[in-house]
């Protein structure tokens, strides 16, 4: 048995198995998109959501746009280059990564996942997306940046936990606000996204430990 303090030292055990649980939901979850159960209950949530006014949607819009790759990308980006200058190389790796892995598999499930009509809310009925993108693309530039930002001691495990976690709901639940979604779609795209999110902070991880290692030796090495 692997005890708790081993865990602490080594969070790569728990990020694999964070990992592969939000993978397995995933594959549960798109295997069961288009059975009857699945579409009825979006259907009845979808009647419980109430949606924007008009003066509350003009404000949602711009808000909308965070989850787009045109917003995830250059932010990441940003961020990346902020690490790297700073030699936190891992992070930065980490961060753009996983950023990269959630765009490419969101458009790999586009293409390769059989699709069900939107929602009418999305008035583009032959441009279905599941899972959304615009829960997939941001959750998980906000959990690997939360994890990594905290690790590096930039921003409090606990701030930094909050922020993304709240974010990244809020973008969420926008979609379904707007009726761009189906509930499916938005919970499906959080799923994939701490999947890949989890990926990236174990190689970040693994590049850490030596370095934290290397970095206390140096002193009593003088």
């Amino acid at each position: 048995m692997i005890s708790f303090d081993e865990l602490k030292a080594r969070p790569q055990y728990p990020l694999a198995g964070i990992s592969g649980a939000a993978a397995l939901a995933f594959g549960v979850l798109a295997s069961r998109t288009r059975k009857p159960r699945t579409i009825l209950g979006d259907l009845r949530l979808r009647g419980r959501i109430p949606k924007y006014n008009k003066r509350a949607k003009k404000l949602a819009i711009p808000f909308g746009h965070l989850g787009k790759e045109a917003a995830v990308v250059p932010l990441a980006a940003l961020t990346s280059a902020k690490l790297f200058a700073d030699d936190r190389r891992a992070g930065a790796v980490a961060i753009m990564a996983a950023t990269l892995a959630a765009i490419g598999s969101s458009h790999a499930f586009d293409a390769l996942l059989k699709q069900r009509t939107p929602p009418p809310g999305r008035k583009a009925p032959a441009d279905p997306h599941f899972p959304s993108g615009h829960a997939l693309h941001p959750t998980a530039l906000l959990a690997i940046g939360a994890w990594v930002l905290s690790r590096e001691g930039l921003v409090g495990k606990k701030t930094a936990t909050t922020a993304a976690g709240l974010l990244a709901l809020a973008l969420g639940f926008d979609r379904l606000v707007q009726d761009r979604h189906w509930t499916s779609d938005v919970v499906a795209g959080w799923l994939a996204a701490i999947s890949v999110a989890g990926l990236a902070a174990m190689g970040y991880e693994t590049v850490r430990r030596p370095r934290i290692r290397r970095a206390k030796r140096a002193p009593q090495q003088r």
